[in-house]
Order: C-alpha cells, then structure tokens, then sequence
C-alpha cells in the first residue's frame, strides 16, 4: 500500500472516530434527558427511533449507558412498543451480549471513547466533590486554631474558659486582646459557651459580620455566602455594617449575608438545636431538598436529587448520624423516591 493510500485510510478513519464522537454526544444528551426525571414517552419512542437509525447509533448509546451507569435509566427504550409510558423502574438492562463490541476499526473507536469518556467523567466528578469541600470552607481550615474534618466534632476550651462545641467540617482561629475575644469562624458551625468577662465582650466574625456578646450560650453557622446566629442562653447582639444591628435573646436566631442587614428568622426550635451535640439529626416536616443539605454537611460523597418534583417532599424523623444510610434508605419506604450508591455519589431519584 502506497504512503498515499496510508494517508487517506488514516483520514477516512480519523473522520469516522469524529462522527462517532459527535454521535456518541448526542447519546449522552440523550441519556441525560430520559434520566431527568421528566422524560416522557414521546422522549423515549424519539430516542428509540434515533437508536435504530444505525449499528452506530445502538453503539454509542450502549457505550454512553454502560460508562455512566445508568443502563437501567435508558436501555429498555429500544423495546419501547407506544402502548404505555415507559416507567424508568421497569426499564429491562440489555444482555450480556448485546453490550459487546465488535472488533476492527470501531472496537478501537469504543477503547478511545471510553479513555475520553472516562476522563470526563472524572473530571466531573472531582470538580463535583471539590466544589463541596469548598462549600464547607475545607481550604480555610488550613491557618486555622482549631478544626474538624467532615463527620467529625470536637469540644475544645479555650484560654478564657470559653467551651467551643465544633460540628462537622467547621474552623476557627482565636485572637484574643486586652480589650476584647475575637474568634474568626472560617467555615461549618461552632457553638460557644462563653466564660463571663464583662471587661472582654466575647465576639464572633464570620463572613463580614459580627456576633458580640459577654456570658451566654450561642451559635454561630456559616451556610454558603450566608451566617446564622442562634442564641441558647443571654443576650447577642448580631452586626455586619449595614443597617441596624440586631439583638437577640434566648430562643432567636438572626441571619445575614455580606452587604444585607441581618434580619430575625423564625425557624428555630431550641428542643432540637444543637441536637449533633447528641449524635442525632432532627427534621419536623421538613423539605428533602433540605434534609439533603443537612446530611451533605456529614457526607464526604456527594447526594444529589436527580428530580426537581422530589424536593419539596416532608421528611420527619429523628436519625442517628453516625448511621445517616439508614436515613437515606428510609426514603425508598417514605417518599417513593429510588436510591443509587455509587462510591462518590448517591443519586436520588
């Protein structure tokens, strides 16, 4: 074979890898989409009848299932008859068999693929996890005095005789002076039993705001660009350097955001404050979406809710955290929602 003929083959099949890998996109779109949660019939007969266009096609959409674990999501499509929707729960895996591939050219073609989609995959995944660690302020527990790792507490006294309770995944550094107790909360959530001194007002910064009081029992939280101040026991006074500042007594909790005065919340129940000091998670009525949130905070893995409408449903309970699977695996009974464990993210769906 001349170097000319070498040439062309060498392009005819760099062309087909490019074909494949556009086709190979469509089908991971498509997957996405029969995987939303919204999907109707009409969307799985469209994606049935553009799996049957070609080998090709019924390829990559193999290929795209296998590699993103959603083979049950997608699969059964193909068998899609028009009599009914589709039920994503009911939806058949392909045989061992069919999910073989070929060899030759295209069996080169599904090993590139899978590096590529592989990589992607990952990358997502990474990217997915370090925007959580980042969440929990993880990279700002580095310079910090005092720390806990994820799913971790700690109870530390500190040199005035103040007692810090720390939750999962907080930080704080101690500046103390002659005129005043500065703790700078980096990240997580952090409630203080401060020792009495009225000559040294006792104060808490976190996120361009400040929590000042002299003996009491308070906490502080930061949740994303947002602080929470809950007061146990005394009197706090809650500022950021806009608008008025807010005083709080027991039973109120005050929030706030950089550039937002802080304003009164009333979703406080102090029965169940603090209740991880406890080693339990409490939820009255509370959103799943929320709940989800909660349990993050605990989770080094990540949970995500694949469908919107699942959100909104009420959990009630009461859950040990140190066994939070078995809040996860009581949603299947109470919410019909499905569960899928993978090791770095469980999907709700």
């Amino acid at each position: 074979m001349t170097s000319g003929g070498s040439a062309q083959q060498q392009a005819m099949l760099n062309a087909y890898d490019d074909d494949m890998i556009a086709l190979s996109d469509q089908a991971i779109e498509w997957l996405v989409r029969l995987h939303s949660g919204d999907a109707t019939a009409a969307d799985f007969a469209a994606f049935a009848a553009w799996r049957g266009q070609s080998d090709d096609h019924q390829r990559v959409a193999l290929d795209a299932e296998n590699l993103l674990g959603a083979v049950d999501q997608t699969s059964a499509a193909q068998n899609w008859t028009g009599s009914e929707p589709v039920s994503p729960n009911r939806l058949a895996m392909p045989s061992r068999r069919s999910r073989a591939l070929q060899s030759g050219p295209r069996a080169v073609f599904a090993t590139r693929r899978a590096v590529i989609a592989m990589a992607s995959l990952c990358a997502v995944l990474v990217l997915t996890i370090v925007g959580g660690i980042q969440g929990t302020g993880i990279l700002g527990r580095w310079n910090a005095d005092y720390s806990t790792g994820i799913g971790q507490f700690e109870t530390v006294t500190l040199p005035d005789g103040t007692v810090a309770h720390m939750n999962t995944a907080s930080a704080f550094s101690v500046e103390y002076s002659d005129d005043v107790r500065r703790i700078d909360l980096a990240a997580g959530e952090v409630i203080f039993e401060v020792a009495k001194d009225a000559a040294h007002p006792f104060i808490v910064s976190a996120i361009g705001g400040e929590a000042m009081a002299v003996g009491t029992v308070y906490g502080v939280r930061i949740d994303g660009d947002h602080a929470r101040v809950t007061v146990k026991e005394g009197i706090v006074e809650v500022s950021n350097g806009t608008g008025k500042a807010v005083r709080l007594v027991a039973g109120d909790r005050a929030s706030y955001q950089v550039g937002t005065p802080p304003v009164l919340r009333d979703d406080i129940n102090l029965a169940t404050y603090g209740s991880w000091q406890r080693g339990k998670l409490i939820f009255n009525s509370r959103s799943l979406g929320d709940v989800i949130d909660e349990v993050q905070r605990y989770q080094t893995g990540r949970i995500i809710i694949a469908r919107d409408r699942l959100r909104d449903l009420k959990v009630t309970g009461v859950f040990d955290i140190a066994e939070l699977d078995d809040l996860l695996a009581s949603l299947t009974q109470t919410t019909g929602a499905s569960v899928l464990k993978l090791p770095l993210v469980t999907v709700i769906y």
